[in-house]
């Protein structure tokens, strides 16, 4: 079978989502699939050994991404095309065979305009008009109600994404947090089908030493220092534990001179290292007494959380969206509800190495629930429904 995949982000520099449709791609190539990419990233054409097609988009890019997509996705007579994200989506689905179009949704890009749920630093239960005119405030320039002229545009956006969702062959989810928001909002054909996580490659690239020096013991923090990702809760909630251990940061944002006054204000020991490779984050994470996810926003399926099940990492995370589709509570990983069980948890995996023990073969047990083995013929099942 032919597998077209179209995605704004991918590696070399890329996130979650770049890296879970590299993981897709890989997955689909082992089952003998023949697999190519279109991306807008830039970065060479070939990573891997797969077909990569650079697109090049000029102009705004909300309106000239989804061109490149649609143009590139119009020669494709004969493939599967399966779009990884909302821009790439609304290309592939711009043409005639939106019916054989699988797309996957990996944040809230349908159901809100900042892809986040999150306003003025906390949950937005529920996009409307009334609620945007909170959300522009410090995104849109202007005070209000000048800032509100925005509103229409931002309505439109949405509406927009939705009947484009709507033409879809297949909506996969990654999560059921993802795909309950999607049904709610109207969305026809919704499955849930998570992200690939090759647990072997994994393991063997965090095997190697990080290109850094990392203390004997540490705390970790990996993503963007933002506030959906709790970026204001991970220095007071380690500086509250109490372990003495050091925390490092991997991750850039608007939040990093935050994290470096608290961390002096909370007598934390910050080594605060900015945007690193996947390969040194994953070796980061390999050697971590522990990985704090201070998140706020409602997870859809955090990559994060799904490598450190893959290494076997402790992990006390926020209880929000997806995360306890990853990790079960007290066997997998500790999840908790607010700030203060946070702290409390850091503190229960820092002082007890029995305790980080078990939860270490928990997590790599649950891991192969997000195995190519386990998922990729869940996606080929799908493909065969749209050709």
């Amino acid at each position: 079978m032919r597998v077209v995949l179209l995605t704004e982000v991918y590696p070399p520099r890329a996130g979650g989502a770049g890296w879970s449709t590299r993981a897709l791609a890989l997955g689909l190539r082992e089952a003998g699939h023949f697999v190519s990419v279109a991306t807008t990233s830039p970065g060479p054409p070939d990573p891997d050994g797969l077909d990569v097609c650079r697109l090049v988009a000029r102009g705004r890019k909300r309106l000239a991404v989804p061109r490149a997509f649609a143009a590139h996705a119009a020669n494709e007579v004969d493939g599967v095309l399966h779009a990884q994200h909302s821009l790439s989506a609304l290309g592939g689905l711009a043409g005639a065979r939106a019916s054989q179009v699988a797309v996957t949704v990996r944040d809230h890009w349908p159901v809100c305009f900042w892809s986040t749920r999150i306003s003025q630093g906390a949950l937005c239960p529920r996009c409307g008009t009334v609620p945007m005119t909170r959300c522009v405030k410090g995104r849109v320039p202007g005070p209000a109600p000048f800032s509100w002229g925005a509103i229409p545009y931002m309505r439109a956006d949405l509406a927009e994404k939705r009947a484009a969702l709507a033409r879809a062959g297949a909506t996969l989810a990654v999560s059921q947090a993802i795909a309950s928001e999607l049904t709610a909002a109207g969305i026809p054909r919704v499955e849930v089908l998570p992200n690939v996580v090759d647990a072997a490659e994994t393991r063997a690239i965090a095997a190697a030493e990080p290109s850094f020096p990392l203390p004997e013991r540490f705390l970790l923090f990996v993503g963007k220092l933002e506030e959906n990702k709790g970026a204001r809760l991970l220095v007071p909630a380690v500086a509250a534990a109490g372990t003495g251990l050091p925390l490092v940061v991997l991750g850039e944002g608007s939040l990093a001179h935050a994290l470096k006054f608290d961390a002096a204000a909370g007598g934390v020991s910050l080594i605060l290292r900015g945007w690193a490779h996947r390969e040194d984050v994953l070796r980061a994470m390999g050697r971590a007494t522990a990985i704090v996810f201070p998140s706020l926003w409602p997870e859809p399926l955090s990559r994060v959380l799904l490598e450190a099940l893959a290494l076997g990492v402790p992990m006390a995370a926020m209880d929000t969206g997806g995360t306890r589709e990853i990790i079960e509570d007290a066997q997998s990983g500790l999840v908790v509800e607010d700030a203060a069980a946070l702290s409390d948890a850091v503190g229960r995996l820092a002082g007890d190495a029995d305790l980080r023990r078990r939860l270490a073969g928990g997590a790599r047990a649950r891991a192969e629930r997000f195995s190519p083995a386990a998922l990729i013929p869940r996606y080929e099942a799908v493909y065969r429904r749209l050709r």
